[in-house]
C-alpha cells in the first residue's frame, strides 16, 4: 500500500496547521489585555501587586475557556484556500473572545442580580471567581460543541454559533434558576448569591460543577440532530430543545448518584453550613461525570 494512502498529508498543510497555531497563540496572548481593558483594570496590577487571587483565577478560567473555543475554530477540515483559512479561523477566534466577554456580562447583569459579580472578584472573593470560572467554561464547552457539530468551513458558520451561544446562555440560566431555587427550599428562603457573596467556595465548587457537566451533557445533544446549513435557526432550536431535555435529565442522574455515592452524608449540612470544600468538590464531580459519560455516550 501506498504511504500517502496511509498518511492524510499535502505540502500546503504544515503551513496552515502553523498559522492557525499562531492565531490561536496571538488571540490567547491578546486576551490579557481585552480582559484588562472590559474590567477597567490592569492586570499587571491585580496579578503581581494586589496578588489578587480571585482576579488571577478567573484570569486563568478564561484562559481556558478560550483555548477550548480554540479547539472548536481550528479543528475540523481545512478551507479550500490559504488566505480562506486564515479568515475563517481569525473570525471564529475573534467571536469566540467576544463571546467569552459577553457571557461575563450576562452572568454579572443577568444572572447573579443581586451580587456585583466584577467587583466581587475585584475584592477577592474566591466563591464569585469559582462560580464566574465555572460559567466561562460551562459557555466554552457548548460554543466548541457548535463550531464542532456545524463543521462549516464557511463565515456562515457563525451564525449558527451566536445562536448556539445564545442556547448555551438560556441553559445555563435555567441551572442557576433551579440552583436558586433548591437552595431556597433548603435554607427557609435564603439566597445563593448571599451565600456566594459571604464566600461559601464548597457551594460555588458544586455550582460550577453543575453547569460544567451540564455543559457536557449539551454537547451530546450533536448526536441526536444533524447540521443544516439551509435551515440553520431551525437546526439549532432543535439542538437547543434536546439540550434542555438532557440538562434535566442529567441533574436527574446526578441526584440519584449524589445519593448512593455520597450516602450517610448530609450534603445540605456539610457544603451549605460548614462549607466543607471536600464535599462540594465530590458533588462537583459527580455533575462532571455524568455529563462525560453522556456526551461520550451519544456525541
Amino acid at each position: 500500500m501506498e504511504s500517502q494512502n496511509l498518511v492524510n498529508w499535502y505540502p500546503d498543510l504544515l503551513a496552515i496547521l502553523l498559522v492557525d497555531l499562531v492565531i490561536a497563540v496571538a488571540l490567547l496572548t491578546a486576551f490579557r489585555k481585552l480582559a484588562g481593558i472590559i474590567s477597567n483594570v490592569s492586570s499587571t496590577h491585580e496579578l503581581a501587586e494586589k496578588d489578587n487571587v480571585a482576579f488571577g483565577w478567573v484570569f486563568a478560567g478564561g484562559i481556558l475557556a478560550l483555548s477550548i473555543v480554540m479547539t472548536g475554530a481550528i479543528s475540523g477540515e481545512v478551507a479550500s484556500s490559504f488566505f480562506y483559512e486564515v479568515v475563517l479561523v481569525l473570525g471564529y477566534g475573534v467571536v469566540g473572545i467576544v463571546l467569552m466577554m459577553l457571557t461575563r456580562k450576562v452572568f454579572d447583569e443577568f444572572t447573579l442580580t443581586e451580587i456585583n459579580v466584577h467587583d466581587q472578584v475585584m475584592q477577592g472573593n474566591l466563591a464569585v471567581a469559582i462560580a464566574d470560572i465555572g460559567n466561562l467554561l460551562a459557555t466554552a464547552i457548548i460554543v466548541r460543541a457548535v463550531m464542532v457539530w456545524i463543521d462549516d468551513t464557511s463565515l456562515f458558520g457563525l451564525v449558527a454559533v451566536v445562536i448556539g451561544f445564545m442556547v448555551s446562555q438560556a441553559v445555563l440560566m435555567l441551572v442557576t434558576k433551579y440552583r436558586m431555587r433548591v437552595y431556597a427550599r433548603r435554607h427557609q428562603g435564603s439566597s445563593l448569591q448571599a451565600a456566594l457573596e459571604a464566600g461559601n467556595k464548597a457551594l460555588a465548587l458544586r455550582y460550577a460543577g453543575h453547569k460544567i457537566g451540564v455543559a457536557l451533557a449539551v454537547t451530546a445533544a450533536s448526536g441526536f440532530v444533524v447540521y443544516n446549513d439551509e435551515r440553520v435557526i431551525v437546526t439549532c432550536l432543535v439542538w437547543g430543545l434536546i439540550s434542555l431535555v438532557l440538562t434535566v435529565f442529567l441533574s436527574l442522574l446526578a441526584i440519584i448518584a449524589r445519593h448512593a455515592i455520597l450516602a450517610k452524608i448530609d450534603v445540605v449540612e456539610e457544603v451549605d453550613n460548614q462549607q466543607n470544600l471536600g464535599i462540594g468538590l465530590i458533588e462537583a464531580s459527580i455533575y462532571i461525570a455524568i455529563g462525560l459519560i453522556l456526551s461520550s455516550l451519544i456525541a
